[in-house]
């Protein structure tokens, strides 16, 4: 975190003021160094990555104070976010919280005066404790993936107990929570490596020590679904991929296939496999919520004729848990709104030397919309074979535009230097919430969208240069032309 000296911080006074029911909670106070971040409040949405983030930019003065004020009914989590690090603070009923923190050292050492018992000095030290553990995760990550010796499970598993010393029996009790779901998802991925480097291994045995542990956590509970980064779509993912099911699309496929391909080729084999983790799932509550999050991620990555049956399916079954409706429905319909058919996104974006490009400049050709950025590995490893499509079909048939949601230009402006990119290159910038990625309903990146010549969307995320884009684009340049004749 970028700071001038050790000294410089942030304190905020946390003013809150509940009685009873939907009471205004206010929040004032001032910072003495933010540099170029903002400071943000952020609320937990119902899904990590579809629902729209519930989050509150503060408006910082000159001088460096602000003030930010939102209704509280009950005691939750709320977290504050400087660029990419966060740090949890608790509001509650009749809450005076004063929060102060070095900004050089943040998320560490923040002091959190207020709380009637420790929880700020003792999520603190969760994590002066966990640092070591954190940074040798990733290492040991990638050594698993290769099958190497490693303590990757011995690491996750330290963590969730230092969480549980610390913060079990709190109301931060979700940090321990999800680090639990951290160690579960790592023991399942251990399981695909291990049975791909060692063909002795037993995976069934694997797989029924995970579930045994999984239970003996309460890993498959409300509360600790609701703590985890992706609700049970993580579990299940992987616990999917102990099956060989990956290895198999590729043997027959190719080994270039990228992770998404995959799951259209395997979507029905593998999602039997997600389903089967719903059998561990004995409450109500924890069904409604596990199954929100399969079905929103079957919308996100499937097309609509496929993911709808079990969309309404859901509706059907848990019409009485109307935040999950209301979400499922929501993101259905803005999926819908971005479906083959439907007119194409418009956009005012500039290039390299600042002229700006839309949408309707391309009109009476069929367009690739490329949303990447230089630290995807996947984007990336596309460039190849769409330069060979774009040398293979005239500008008239086939225009390719890069829409890059880089944070820094600067390093845009390198990157398509670098690359030597020659198709068009417009700049969006904002990361993940760049306006024209939010507005098609992107979650990740390559993601890409064909619109034809009348300027609708011809597929949505569907197609990969390195898979399948010149068969389908074939086909349809065949179809426009014997509609033109």
């Amino acid at each position: 975190m970028p700071a001038t000296n050790a000294f410089k911080y942030l304190t905020i006074f946390a003013l809150v003021f509940v009685s009873c029911g939907n009471n205004p909670a206010s929040l004032q106070g001032s910072i003495d160094y933010l540099g170029d971040a903002n400071l943000v409040i952020q609320q937990q949405p119902v899904h990590y990555k579809y629902s729209p983030v519930l989050r509150d930019t503060l408006n910082v003065s000159d001088q460096g104070s602000f003030s930010f004020t939102t209704p509280v009914s009950s005691r939750h989590i709320r977290t504050l976010l400087i660029n990419d690090e966060s740090y949890p603070f608790i509001l509650s009923p009749g809450a005076d919280l004063e929060i102060t923190i070095l900004r050089a050292a943040f998320p560490e050492n923040v002091s959190v005066e207020g709380y009637p018992e420790s929880w700020g000095e003792r999520y603190n030290r969760y994590l002066t404790e966990i640092e070591e553990i954190e940074t040798q995760i990733p290492i040991e990550e990638e050594k698993i993936k290769v099958g190497e010796d490693n303590n990757l499970l011995e690491l996750s598993e330290r963590k969730y107990q230092i969480a549980e010393k610390h913060l079990s029996g709190t109301p931060l009790r979700d940090y321990y929570l999800k680090a639990i779901g951290e160690h579960l998802v790592f023991a399942v991925r251990s399981i695909e490596y291990n049975q791909r480097f060692n063909k002795n291994f037993d995976a069934d045995s694997a797989r029924e020590h995970v579930f045994s542990l999984a239970d003996s956590l309460n890993f498959f509970t409300i509360k600790s679904l609701k703590a985890q980064r992706a609700g049970i779509r993580d579990f299940a993912h992987y616990y999917a991929r102990t099956f060989g099911i990956y290895d198999s699309v590729k043997s027959a496929y190719g080994q270039d296939l990228s992770e998404y391909d995959i799951k259209r080729l395997a979507y029905e084999e593998l999602n039997e496999k997600r389903l089967q983790v719903l059998d561990h799932i004995e409450s109500r509550d924890a069904m409604a919520h596990a199954r929100m999050y399969l079905v929103a991620e079957r919308i996100g990555e499937q097309d609509l004729e496929t993911a709808t049956p079990s969309y309404e399916a859901y509706l059907e079954d848990f019409s009485d848990y109307p935040e999950y409706t209301e979400f499922l429905t929501y993101f259905y319909n803005e999926i819908k709104s971005v479906s083959p058919g439907q007119p194409a996104v418009p956009f005012s974006l500039p290039d390299i030397d600042g002229n700006i490009h839309t949408m309707k400049d391309y009109r009476g050709k069929f367009v690739l919309l490329d949303f990447w950025a230089g630290w995807c590995q996947p984007c990336l490893e596309e460039f190849s074979y769409m330069k060979d499509i774009y040398a293979n079909y005239s500008r008239d048939e086939l225009e390719i535009i890069g829409i890059s949601n880089e944070a820094d230009s600067l390093v845009w402006v390198q990157d398509i230097k670098r690359l030597e990119l020659p198709w068009v290159q417009l700049y969006g910038g904002n990361g993940f919430d760049e306006k024209t990625f939010k507005a098609y309903k992107g979650g990740g990146i390559p993601f890409y969208i064909l619109v034809d010549p009348n300027g609708e969307i011809a597929r949505y995320n569907d197609v990969r240069p390195s898979f399948n884009f010149t068969p389908v684009l074939d086909s349809l340049l065949s179809e426009y032309k014997n509609q033109l004749n």
